[in-house]
This record gives structure tokens, C-alpha cells and sequence, in this order.
């Protein structure tokens, strides 16, 4: 085999492999997504002991959902102690039964709290 033909196969080769390696590869379908989103929502609640100017509050949660249904938070960014560990004893105790996605992927979601 002349090198140019080999560096040819060797590359239509490896650009197949990578297309098929994303074809097969997990994705988060919208429906999952918008699952989390409601339950998250459901469930955690305004810490009534918050209060800042303006009655907000913000708070940016990386997590993911383990095989065991549970969600584990891997950070939380917010400005305020209490409000994070509000956050993490809220979202510790959620689960999630039998969702459509490959777990342990990670997730990030922001949440606003605002007394009315």
C-alpha cells in the first residue's frame, strides 16, 4: 500500500470512529432536563430566613444524579453560608425514579429566590 493511500485510510479511519463514538454516546433528552427542573422546583423552597435587598436571592448549583437516584451536589456558588447549606440539605434529600438519561453527568442550575 502506497504511504499517501495509508495516511488516507488511517484518516477516514479515525474521522469514522469519532462520529460513531458521538452517535452512541449518552444525551440528555429535553424531556429529562425539564424532569429535573420541576422536581428541583417542587421541592426546594424559599428560605424564609433570607432576606437581602431587593428580596433576592441567587445561588448557582453544579450536581449530578447518581445511579442510585440520588441528585449529589458537587458545588454551590452563592454569596450567602446559610443559603448553601439550605441548599445542600434541600437538594440532598431528593431523588429521582427511573429518569431517561445516562446518570452522572453533570448538571448546573441557577436558582432565584424572591419574597413577593
Amino acid at each position: 500500500m502506497k504511504p499517501q493511500t495509508f495516511s488516507k485510510f488511517v484518516f477516514i479511519l479515525i474521522a469514522f470512529l469519532i462520529l460513531a463514538g458521538q452517535s452512541f454516546a449518552g444525551k440528555v433528552s429535553k424531556e429529562t432536563t425539564a424532569t429535573i427542573r420541576e422536581t428541583i422546583k417542587e421541592q426546594v423552597k424559599h428560605p424564609g430566613f433570607y432576606k437581602v435587598k431587593d428580596n433576592l436571592c441567587c445561588a448557582d448549583v453544579t450536581f449530578t444524579i447518581t445511579n442510585e437516584d440520588k441528585l449529589l451536589v458537587k458545588s454551590i456558588d452563592s454569596e450567602n453560608e446559610a443559603l448553601t447549606g439550605y441548599l445542600k440539605e434541600q437538594l440532598s434529600q431528593i431523588l429521582f425514579y427511573k429518569l431517561q438519561s445516562p446518570m452522572n453527568q453533570h448538571y448546573r442550575i441557577k436558582l432565584s429566590f424572591r419574597l413577593v
